[in-house]
């Protein structure tokens, strides 16, 4: 297997994290309640997303390739090996935005904002070095510092729980559209 494709199952961190938030925050909704809402539902319908299906093909696409497994569909693997690794590669920031979002949601007092700020700042770092470890102009530490700067930002503004938890969806959600915008335009010039 090809050295650069232990980075690519490196990326399966930050999905499977975003999984087990979702996993969690589902379980989350439903204490304390006779009924389980359908909000729970849909969180476990993206923890399953996020935890297994997403790795699962992404592991198989990488399998398939590396072993030839299916010569007459090689152009359709790497096509999907492609945008799993545009997906991984820059779908890590939205990612970890939505694991802010979804522990901001679950922060009941502002004393355990450590418990939200550090898996933020944590998973940001590792993906800024993992992704942009070789990119130019110090790209790598302004994405830790965009990391570092939004907690900081939202530490110290004495935001609520709610309005934390509304800014990282709201950041989650630009930065998806963008990087669909820029994977589309990467794929019309590759």
């Amino acid at each position: 297997m090809e050295a650069y494709r232990y980075q690519e199952l490196a990326y399966l961190i930050v999905p499977v994290t975003l999984g087990l938030e979702f996993f969690t925050t589902a379980k989350n909704e439903k204490k304390d309640k006779n009924e389980t809402p359908l909000g729970s539902y849909v969180l476990d319908l993206w923890g399953f997303i996020f935890f297994a299906l997403i790795p699962a093909m992404f592991v198989f696409t990488i399998w398939a390739i590396e072993s030839k497994a299916f010569p007459l569909r090689e152009s359709t693997l790497a096509r999907l090996d492609r945008y799993g690794v545009m997906f991984m590669f820059m779908g890590a920031w939205w990612q970890i935005y939505i694991i802010g979002a979804l522990r901001a949601r679950r922060l009941l007092s502002l004393e355990s904002r450590v418990s939200l700020w550090g898996p933020f700042i944590g998973l940001g770092t590792f993906i800024s070095l993992l992704v942009l470890w070789v990119s130019p102009w110090n790209l790598k530490w302004v994405s830790v510092g965009w990391f570092i700067v939004i907690s900081a930002a939202l530490h110290f503004s004495k935001a609520g729980s709610k309005m934390i938890e509304r800014v990282l969806w709201i950041l989650a959600g630009i930065t998806f559209i963008v990087e669909n915008i820029v994977f589309v335009w990467l794929e019309t010039i590759v």
